[in-house]
């Protein structure tokens, strides 16, 4: 209630009654007569309201109203201002009380004080910083909507008057995309709210915030950075938290770069490490983690094990090892099934605008993200899926790679690399077309030609450091050929080669332009492309190219055997030069194997169980060729003719382990040149041409 106590108030000023108007019932210039007055009316006068009284807060919404509150809040700062604190911190601790309370003020109650701060907005300054930060950090989020539009009004206002508040309102925003509130922090005459209400509560006062002015997006940026779950955070947290700021890239066009980017860099480093400790384990090990489906449920019962485990100090190191690894295969696999989900609902408004804006998008991301991180494996497969939605988009990739491998300012090490994405494209792309195919292998034979040329002359010897670049070539020439040689032969119609028509074709094939003499030139040349490039590559190369009779080089191979690398010191900016003491970009290669050239071609197969249904059709398989070792139709005959053969059996094993591995990837095939030796022992005395 308010106390009466003072005596000494100006004349003709009548204090407001409890619950009642601030007006005052009579006007302060009317004169009174002390004269016409008894003593004791003028005693009554004398008694009035101090204007320094302390106001108590009541608990009933009705005893109040918002005239009166506005009076309050009004007084409590200019109070503050003058160093007495204590109707402000009321105040302060009203608002910052908890709705689930026992004494917590009704929501309609502390609205009125939610407006009143809106009115007094000015005064909420430097000095009042305790209570505004009350505000922010208060429960707002489940109450009434009349409330939360209020509130959402008042944080507007705070972020125009002052803007040094801008960054703790928007954290205390951001940080509800990772932990929404509990719909049960309101009071009892709010209505019950729904999680997806809530978090569209959120959305709608950070884009109405946003739309104050665009320096408020500046702050936005940095924010979503520093707010992104940790690696080690769970999938629930990561995707939760992805699927807020793609959203927030909607209605914030401004920043749609920025956090695209932020997200794609953050899943690259998800990945790489998933590589890294992926290449510790057994391929057994390897294909069980990303072979089986996460459960979101079981993986919750298995934590809650491992931790009741490891309290006993006996969970295994390993087993633990292995469960971190899946969880962080799982949460890779479902950040990329959400990304593909995201962009597939742009891709498929058929706009062409959002499109190419999207895409330039990602290639953007592709050239400054993907590019420069080795060992990424399953990231750099959301270009090479929506790049093949339209041959435009997909001749804009294979230009986008040329460009960066060839582009002479750039580090050798990101030319390699671009050349291997390049090839990888071309050889892996299903929709790929064959046109695409021959044109891209005239480019690289042209600049393998040219590297040959101004190199030629000074080697003496085999030798990455010194010329990186143009084994990059060499070997994206190689392995494309492995998947796509049948683009390359000249048909009557033009068409790709079928199977049939090659079992009935008698005499050599007619090749595509004169890549036959460009390669044989090459390979034979003192820059032996065939020491350099990674020995899977050569082999199966070695094994494809004899079978179409295109060109022979097992005795080149042998020869290539008796030749002893040594590390060159290469030249400032060479390929080496960029490595340094990683070995060979970052492999765990020792001795000569450091010497050679990396077997990685990235559009390997993708083994990411939730999210790979999303490359159904867009994948090259490796086919083997009818009539070449190991393939299906051999393996036939050999089961039909031999099907008792112990030998045979043992065979059949190994080629089919071959062929699986290939599938897998060319770059890891699992073919050694030991097991060449048959087929040099038959042709000795082949040429070097066939």
């Amino acid at each position: 209630m308010v106390s009466l106590a003072s005596t000494e108030r100006a004349r003709g000023v009548i204090a407001p009654g409890v619950g009642g108007s601030l007006k005052r019932k009579q006007s302060e210039t009317t004169q009174f007569d002390a004269d016409s007055l008894s003593s004791s009316q003028i005693k009554r006068r004398r008694v009035t309201f101090d204007p320094d009284v302390d106001v108590h807060i009541l608990p009933d919404a009705n005893e109040k109203s918002q005239e009166l509150v506005a009076e309050e809040v009004r007084r409590a700062l200019e109070k503050h201002a003058d160093g007495d604190h204590a109707l402000y911190n009321q105040i302060r601790l009203l608002l910052a009380s908890s709705p689930t309370a026992a004494d917590a003020p009704l929501t309609r109650y502390l609205q009125k004080y939610v407006i009143a701060l809106t009115h007094n907005v000015p005064r909420l300054d430097h000095d009042a910083s305790g209570l505004v930060h009350a505000v922010i950090d208060s429960q707002w989020i489940a109450r009434g909507e009349s409330y939360v539009r209020a509130y959402r009004h008042l944080l507007r206002s705070l972020v125009s008057v002052h803007p040094g508040y801008t960054s703790a309102v928007l954290y205390m925003l951001v940080n509800m995309f990772i932990e929404l509130p509990s719909t049960s922090l309101r009071q009892q005459d709010d209505p019950p709210v729904q999680r997806p209400r809530l978090l569209a509560r959120v959305h709608d006062t950070l884009k109405y915030i946003l739309r104050q002015g665009s320096m408020t997006s500046t702050h936005l940026q940095p924010i979503l950075s520093s707010t992104f779950p940790f690696p080690k955070d769970t999938t629930k947290a990561h995707v939760q938290y992805i699927k807020n700021i793609l959203r927030v890239s909607e209605y914030c066009p401004e920043l749609k770069g920025e956090i695209m980017s932020l997200v794609m860099d953050k899943l690259v480093k998800i990945d790489v490490q998933i590589q890294v400790d992926m290449d510790e384990l057994d391929d057994e090990i390897e294909d069980r983690l990303v072979g089986e489906e996460g459960n979101d449920e079981d993986e919750e019962d298995d934590i809650s094990d491992d931790e009741s485990v490891s309290s006993d100090g006996s969970l295994d190191a390993n087993k633990l090892r292995l469960k971190e690894l899946k969880e962080s295969v799982t949460k890779l696999d479902s950040i990329m099934n959400l990304l593909f989900s995201h962009y597939d609902s742009i891709f498929a408004k058929k706009d062409t605008f959002d499109i190419d804006d999207t895409f330039e998008g990602l290639l953007s991301q592709f050239a400054s993200i993907i590019l420069p991180t080795y060992r990424s494996r399953h990231t750099q497969f959301i270009l090479f899926h929506f790049s093949q939605t339209s041959p435009d988009l997909m001749e804009r990739f294979a230009g986008c790679c040329s460009h960066l491998a060839f582009d002479n300012r750039r580090a050798p090490i990101l030319r390699v690399a671009a050349a291997a994405y390049l090839a990888s494209f071309i050889a892996r792309g299903a929709h790929v077309s064959s046109a695409i195919v021959r044109d891209v292998f005239d480019l690289l034979c042209h600049h393998l030609e040219t590297e040959r040329l101004k190199h030629e002359s000074g080697c003496r010897i085999p030798d990455l450091s010194r010329y990186g670049t143009y084994y990059a070539i060499a070997q994206a020439l190689l392995y494309t050929f492995c998947f796509r040689w049948r683009d390359l032969v000249v048909t009557p119609d033009g068409r790709p080669i079928t199977d049939e028509a090659f079992v009935y074709h008698e005499g050599e094939f007619t090749w595509h332009n004169s890549i036959q003499a460009i390669l044989n030139r090459n390979i034979l040349s003192p820059l032996n492309p065939l020491k350099i490039c990674a020995p899977t590559i050569v082999a199966q190369f070695a094994r494809v190219a004899h079978h179409l009779r295109f060109i022979y080089v097992f005795n080149l191979l042998e020869t290539n055997k008796r030749i002893r690398l040594t590390k060159g010191l290469g030249g400032q900016g060479g390929y080496m030069s960029e490595v340094g003491t990683r070995e060979t970009a970052l492999t765990q290669k020792r001795g000569e194997e450091s010497l050679l050239l990396d077997a990685y071609f990235p559009f390997d197969p993708y083994v990411l169980p939730k999210s790979r249904r999303w490359l159904e059709g867009d994948y090259v398989e490796w086919r083997a060729i009818p009539g070449m070792e190991g393939s299906k139709d051999d393996e036939e005959e050999e089961e039909d003719s031999d099907e008792d053969s112990e030998d045979n059996g043992e065979d059949d094993d190994e080629d089919e382990e071959s062929d699986s591995q290939i599938d897998r990837s060319l770059g890891r095939a699992g073919v050694d040149e030991d097991d060449l030796d048959d087929e040099e022992e038959e042709d000795t005395d082949s040429d070097l041409l066939p």
